[in-house]
């Protein structure tokens, strides 16, 4: 018995010291006291690291004296509960030895020693970063809410399920006349219009399964049967338990989409009267073709046949009648075309032809003009290049350009006719010595009807016109697929 007896207490003294190495090597505090509330044991180490007290500091005196003021009470009742039901929990903030706080979570349970007392051990875990998160969580929060609560947008958290799970108040009721208790819970798709929900559900469950953000406009019910526009943003984030929600900021546009409206009603009106009016050109061009066909073939008739018999005074009158209706001519063509092109009524005739020889025709046709000009035309053509075109819109196109060259440059200037032939593209240049083109005018050159009233007059220029010739240019030029470009380095430096 007596060896027994030895080996059962070693045993125990073995099992004590194990024990007692555990506690005093753990981080946590691990603390005994007493019915009157007095330490009987702390492990010294954890105590210090955390709190800076030595066992000296602590021993025999209550755990109530190194707490914030404002838990000292929280902390006693949780004691008193502790001792009478036998386990308590509380989380406080105790003060370490240089003065500053940290947030300690607690657990205790009664128990009773070897004398028969009633004790509690408690073990405290440091849960300071977690309560700072907490507070910096709060007050955050506080300060989003108070945004929101004062935000003129109505914003919205949705469920993923779509259900309201958010919206702040006065927004809710200033826009659509409902309370707060009568949305939240209830379907978003219940308050926007039957036509949008369908955009509105795709553009939700898009944003859900892709965490994307998107943008839609929708009819908002009010509450008194009305619905008001909106323009609602969405952006997906998680709340703090991970789960997926929607924010949306919806904002009222009703007055932009009436402004709109108005506008769209406007543009109609004004295509209407554009129609009616190019109608009313094409009508009219058409009703003074056929007279002023006559006049200028009976004047051209006379010129050619009789110009010998006529007195100086009556061949200067029928040369004034030629030169007239010939103008006549050509703004009736260009009113047409204007027309034509308006309705998407020019259609090209295409063929394969030689553009070299097209622009050698047109050269010709307005040599004598330009000598008269005293403007040296010059051309730079290749023997041949065949591409796909309509013959007489080319020819008009270059004899519009190569006239407002000719006629915008100065006696003894030059108009240099360049074509050049790439695997992609034919590039047809016209460069002159001219008065050049400003920035503004280079900008309305090629609108209908964008007449520019330039300087010509002191240099002998004719700059009488309808605005439709380098128009009528442009668009043969895009209905064949390319491109027409200007520049130009300014007043009196040229322009190609």
């Amino acid at each position: 018995m007596p060896n027994e007896y030895k080996r059962n207490e070693k045993q125990l003294s073995e099992s004590e010291e194990k024990y007692k190495l555990i506690l005093e090597n753990v981080n946590d505090l691990i603390t005994i006291i007493n019915e009157n509330l007095e330490h009987e044991y702390i492990n010294e180490k954890a105590y210090f690291d955390l709190l800076g007290y030595s066992k000296e500091d602590i021993i025999g005196k209550t755990p109530l004296t190194p707490l914030h003021p404002n838990d000292v009470k929280k902390a006693l009742k949780t004691l008193r509960e502790g001792f009478k039901f036998g386990e308590g929990r509380n989380e406080m903030r105790v003060r370490h030895k240089d003065g500053h706080y940290l947030w300690l979570e607690n657990k205790g349970k009664t128990f009773i020693d070897v004398d028969g007392k009633k004790k509690a051990i408690l073990i405290s875990r440091d849960i300071t970063e977690r309560k700072t998160a907490e507070q910096k969580l709060k007050e955050s929060e506080t300060k989003y809410r108070l945004i929101s609560e004062n935000a003129n947008d109505l914003i919205f958290i949705l469920k993923q399920n779509l259900d309201i799970e958010y919206v702040n108040k006065r927004p809710l009721l200033k826009l659509t006349g409902y309370s707060i208790e009568e949305v939240i819970g209830k379907r978003a798709l219940n308050y926007i219009h039957l036509d949008d929900a369908k955009e509105a559900l795709n553009k939700f469950y898009k944003a859900f399964d892709n965490e994307g953000h998107g943008t839609i406009e929708a009819r908002l019910k009010h509450k008194n049967g009305n619905f008001v526009y909106v323009e609602i943003n969405g952006s997906l984030f998680h709340n703090e338990k991970g789960e997926p929600r929607a924010l949306l900021i919806t904002r009222d546009i009703t007055v932009r989409k009436k402004a709109e409206n108005v506008k769209i009603e406007e543009y109609k009106k004004l295509e209407e009267l554009s129609q009616i009016k190019s109608e009313s050109i094409m009508k009219a061009s058409h009703e003074l073709k056929t007279p002023l066909t006559s006049v200028y073939a009976a004047s051209q008739f006379l010129l050619k046949n009789f110009k010998e018999q006529l007195g100086e005074e009556v061949l200067n009158f029928i040369e004034i009648i030629y030169r007239g209706s010939q103008k006549l001519r050509q703004l009736i063509e260009n009113l047409l075309d204007a027309s034509r092109l308006e309705s998407d009524e020019l259609k090209l005739n295409l063929r394969d032809e030689n553009l070299v020889e097209i622009l050698n025709g047109c050269i010709s046709d307005l040599k004598q003009w330009a000598d008269k000009r005293k403007v040296n035309v010059k051309a730079d053509l290749p023997d041949q290049i065949i591409l796909e075109v309509d013959r007489i819109r080319i020819e008009q196109l270059i004899i519009n350009i190569l006239s407002n060259a000719i006629k915008f440059t100065p006696p003894n200037g030059n108009v240099i006719i360049e074509l050049n032939d790439s695997e992609k593209y034919v590039e047809i240049s016209i460069r002159d010595t001219g008065i050049g083109l400003t920035k503004k005018e280079k900008e309305k050159l090629f609108q209908k009807f964008g007449k520019i009233e330039r300087v010509g007059k002191q240099l002998d220029i004719e700059t009488e016109g309808t605005g439709l010739g380098l128009y009528i240019s442009k668009e043969i030029v895009e209905l064949h697929k390319g491109k027409i470009l200007v520049k130009s380095q300014g007043r009196n430096k040229g322009s190609t």
